[in-house]
């Protein structure tokens, strides 16, 4: 009797196991039929018509701030415009359209983005995200910059007489963030870039490096690193 009660135990729980996982199972379906729809429904709300694409596109294209961008070789993404802001209740529907540039390769600025948003209902672009800008230090640029640093007392104890190679590296970039008002009651955060010197790298024999960061505009030794 004992080993028959026993059986009859484990046969319950296994049925209460296999009850379990099955609920389990269905609540699973569930959840992931219903994120399915919710996330189908945001990209149906967030997506823009033909027609609001092709009149996004227009208004940005005659706005002379981006007319001065696709001067500088900048080009409209093929992925934009989007659709970064839609209001049932005003009617306010922005899009973004994306401008690239290539950029100078390698481990610098591989691309260069300028996000351009647009009201649709009033018609104009309402902001501009600059976002990363291409600077290249100019030929007088770069000697200024060496200039600078070894004109430094410390560098100058650096190298004490030493055998050395000095290059330019990558310009320093001094970058802000600011809001951008695109609607009523809406902004979006931007970022601008602003050249404020040059990294000078030294280079001695027995493969050290030393990097020397350089102000343009106040002709100074910011910051010495090994």
């Amino acid at each position: 009797m004992k080993k028959k009660g026993i059986v009859i135990l484990v046969v319950l729980a296994l049925i209460g196991v296999v009850i379990a996982l099955g609920f389990v199972k269905s609540m699973g379906e569930t959840s992931i039929f219903t994120m399915r729809v919710s996330y189908e429904e945001i990209l149906q709300y967030w997506e823009l018509t033909d027609e609001e694409r092709h009149t996004a596109i227009e208004i940005a294209m005659q706005n002379e701030t981006v007319k001065q961008y696709l001067d500088q070789g900048y080009n409209r993404s093929g992925h934009s415009p989007d659709c970064i802001f839609r209001n049932d209740e005003t009617g306010i529907t922005v899009g973004r359209v994306l401008l690239t540039k290539a950029g100078l390769g390698g481990r610098w600025y591989l691309h260069h983005q300028v996000f351009v948003y647009v009201n649709l209902n009033t018609g104009e672009v309402t902001g501009i995200n600059e976002g990363l800008k291409d600077f290249r230090l100019t030929e007088e640029q770069e000697e200024r910059a060496k200039h600078i640093a070894l004109s430094d007392p410390e560098v100058k104890k650096i190298l004490n007489g030493k055998d050395y190679e000095i290059e330019v590296g990558r310009p320093l970039v001094k970058m802000s963030s600011y809001e951008i008002p695109i609607a009523e009651g809406f902004s979006v955060m931007g970022s601008s870039e602003e050249l404020i010197g040059a990294s000078v790298k030294l280079k001695f024999t027995d493969g050290t490096i030393a990097t020397v960061h350089v102000s343009l505009e106040k002709e100074e030794v910011i910051r010495i690193s090994p």
